[in-house]
């Protein structure tokens, strides 16, 4: 035994002769500590013990991350739902970086409050001052790496912020983003940077701040009083380390557990329902930024964070006073508390801001209806329209914004996306007793059209509605008259008029003008037109019966929606596309990309497909109620009368005023169609959203979304994450957990307090025997 010993001895001496590491570590756990230990110096452990745990999870998370457009978001989806205690790692890395801020954050606070930035410890305060700048670039650059929605949208926002800054940002841009537009390039760059660049810089500084600290030591309280009492970093200062460090290792393992990283949906760039925002570190800038409009956002986006970041390091040049009492410290303790309190509320502020375009989701607006119903919620909107018919203060303005009829129709005569023509165009060769069939059996004059039925409505609120259509007058203004009577009228004027049609009565939901290949379900006019140079007589044709060119055409006929002026105007407007350029394609941009071909990323076109993507069940329930709504009524389901038009109520049923039209139930969906395994369902669904379901019963065909590129594959997914959620499926369950979440938290919380029991006996029997 004793030559064991000797042996060991040698070795370490032989060691620490060579590298003085025995030396060092010996004085470093027996150095005193002025005050004694305390829990709040275990901050900066914390900080070191969340650090490793971020490397080696990241590390972990490596093994199965790809980093492209296409597999970076499927790639970790692969590591959370299939690999076992994958949920644990990843969970670990999104928390363990939140948590690392905010004590980041916590540490840098208790080192001011108690003056530890004074002489001769300004090099310490300095270094962290530069951490504290790499932390909030892994906070950057991180959220973008799985490219989902959040990440995607977050980096944008951030990318553009430092470009705005003068001089350097376009650079700083350019460099960051690799291209004009975030993409494969950018990903990359993103990902360089914060498994390379970020980890050798942080790595260096944290052992600069070290050797800095370790120079001079803990401060120590400011009470000359308290100041007398030493401890010892082994083993008081080490124990108290140690408990905080299981405590955080705990609550990474719980908020991993019970609040997963959430699922936000492969990035989508075509996605216009999607309000970008960065990441929470950043939403404090994002509010100061707004402070600064227009050419004054360089002040915003560069020149405030440049003056904090000087404020803060010039901190100990200007703070010269040795005292250490923050009670003494007064203006300069008040200061920080201010700014602490101002970051805090801004970004508050921030995390609760909604766009326009995130606020048009929850009620969307009407700007040619000015009604106290256009503060309504959806709920209440759709309680609304459940009451509706039986209103008799009802008016038909009122009718037609409470049945949704501005879901898919406009009625200013100006350019709209909507499904639906804007109707005081198309009312005017209308007779009112067309107009009365329409709205009550719109399958009549089209077979194919997707509008729903109102017959549920009394006569009387049918008659308000037509009244009301009959009353609408364009915005938009007419072509001129010609000056001479039979000359014709001004060409290019005709034209204009004609374009303003174009877009108000549903054209650009199938055709773009842009001179590029279209994914669209037409093809691109300029392209169409300048090949084929059809003549003026083979438009009016197209324009009046397309089936006379193309039998199986899904257009429909513009004969009786448009009046014979309309309709010239609306030829001499194809017309004159023979003659207009393509319009430019951004720098660095390929004809593919913009087509949306292989070279798109992911979700606006590329190779990745709906059915092996975990969608966002939430984003999904939005486009719902964008597209499916009117069908499937509010919630799915048929329990929704004077909605779901086409799920008919037993009454009219038996009644036999409104037959069934064949669209089925979402809520819940058919038993054949159901699958208690996500994937499986989603596989059975994915089909139907992809390339429809013909209606054998006489009512609308479902859309084909994916073959007529109505919603993107990144959309389609969200969409069937939303209907399992109707019946009750979670796409987001893990398939190969290894120990499910729950159950491993409260195993490891049974161990702790075994263990810390056992402690708790071993102190108390010490204690007792005065060991």
């Amino acid at each position: 035994m004793s030559d064991k010993k000797s042996i060991l001895n040698t070795v370490k001496d032989w060691v620490n002769e060579r590298t003085g590491l025995i030396t060092f570590f010996s004085e470093f756990l027996h150095e005193e500590i002025p005050g004694g230990t305390r829990f709040s110096y275990t901050l900066g452990s914390a900080c070191m013990f969340l650090l490793t745990m971020q490397i080696v999870s990241g590390i972990w998370q490596l093994f199965y991350y790809v980093p492209t457009v296409d597999y970076a978001y499927s790639s970790l989806n692969y590591l959370r739902m299939q690999v076992p205690f994958g949920w644990l790692i990843h969970g670990i890395h999104y928390w363990g970086g939140t948590l690392f801020t905010i004590i980041v954050g916590l540490h840098c606070l208790r080192v001011f409050i108690w003056g530890s930035y004074k002489k001769p410890r300004e090099m310490v305060w300095l270094v962290g001052i530069v951490l504290i700048i790499l932390t909030a670039l892994f906070m950057f650059t991180g959220p973008i790496l799985p490219w989902d929605k959040d990440g995607y949208f977050a980096g944008q926002v951030g990318i553009g912020i430092a470009g705005s800054v003068p001089i350097v940002g376009p650079l700083t841009q350019a460099i960051l983003q690799g291209a004009n537009k975030m993409g494969q390039m950018a990903l990359l760059r993103m990902y360089v940077l914060h498994v390379a660049i970020l980890p050798g810089a942080i790595g260096a500084f944290v052992m600069l701040h070290l050797i800095a600290f370790r120079t001079y030591g803990e401060s120590g309280p400011w009470d000359e009083k308290k100041r007398k009492v030493t401890g010892y970093f082994w083993p008081e200062q080490i124990f108290k380390d140690v408990v905080v460090t299981f405590l955080i290792f705990l609550l990474l393992v719980y908020l991993s557990a019970f609040f997963p990283a959430p699922f936000s949906g492969l990035a989508d760039p075509a996605d216009t329902l999607v309000s970008p925002k960065p990441s929470w570190t950043f939403l404090f800038l994002y509010q100061i930024i707004k402070f600064f409009p227009g050419p004054l956002e360089p002040i915003g986006a560069a020149g405030v964070p440049l003056i904090i970041i000087l404020l803060f390091a010039s901190l100990p040049f200007v703070d010269k006073s040795p005292e250490k009492n923050p009670f003494k410290r007064g203006f300069v303790v008040l200061s920080g508390f201010a700014f602490v309190g101002i970051v805090l509320y801004l970004t508050w502020l921030g995390y609760i801001y909604r766009s326009d375009a995130e606020l048009s989701q929850m009620e969307p607006a009407q700007p040619t209806v000015s009604h106290e119903s256009e503060k309504m919620t959806l709920s209440e909107r759709y309680t609304a329209m459940v009451a509706a018919d039986a209103d008799q203060q009802a008016t038909g303005q009122k009718l037609f914004k409470t049945l949704g009829c501005t879901e898919c129709h406009t009625t200013t005569g100006a350019a709209s996306n909507k499904q639906g023509p804007d109707l005081s165009l198309t009312r005017a060769n209308r007779t009112r007793e067309w107009i009365y069939t329409q709205l009550i059996s719109p399958q009549t004059h089209n077979p194919k059209t997707i509008m729903p039925p109102f017959a549920h409505l009394s006569g009387r609120n049918v008659n308000l509605l037509v009244d009301y259509i009959e009353g609408l007058t364009p915005n938009v203004a007419p072509p001129p008259p010609p000056a001479v009577a039979g000359a014709p009228a001004d060409a290019a004027a005709s034209a204009k008029y004609g374009e303003q049609l174009f877009n108000s009565v549903g054209c650009v939901q199938c055709h773009t003008i842009t001179g590029h290949v279209s994914t669209k379900a037409g093809p691109d006019l300029i392209m169409a037109i300048k090949k084929d140079m059809p003549n003026k007589d083979w438009l009016k044709i197209q324009l009046a019966t397309p089936q006379a060119h193309n039998p199986l055409s899904i257009m429909p006929s513009f004969a009786s929606r448009l009046t014979d002026d309309q309709m010239n105007a609306m030829i001499d407007f194809l017309s004159s596309l023979s003659t207009r350029a393509a319009t430019a394609l951004p720098p660095g941009v390929t004809e593919a990309e913009a087509s949306g071909g292989t070279a798109m990323p992911a979700g606006s076109g590329g190779g990745v497909q709906a059915i092996g993507v975990i969608g966002n069940k939430d984003h999904g329930a939005i486009l719902f109620h964008q597209s499916c709504i009117m069908c499937h009524g509010p919630h799915g389901d048929n329990k929704t009368p004077g909605f779901s038009s086409y799920l008919v109520s037993e009454t009219n049923q038996a009644n036999g005023t409104q037959p069934p039209k064949g669209v089925p139930s979402l809520n819940p969906i058919d038993r054949a169609l159901f699958n208690a395994d996500p994937q499986k369902f989603v596989e059975i669904i994915d089909q139907r959203l992809q390339h429809g379901v013909p209606n054998s019963q006489g009512g609308p065909n479902m859309p084909a979304f994916g073959d007529t590129h109505a919603l993107s594959q990144a959309q389609i997914a969200d969409l069937e994450a939303y209907v399992l959620s109707l019946n009750g499926v979670d796409r987001t369950m893990i398939s190969n957990p290894g120990i499910e979440p729950k159950e491993f938290f409260y195993m490891l919380e049974t161990i702790t307090s075994v263990i810390i029991m056992l402690a708790a006996l071993y102190w108390f029997l010490m204690k007792l025997l005065k060991i």
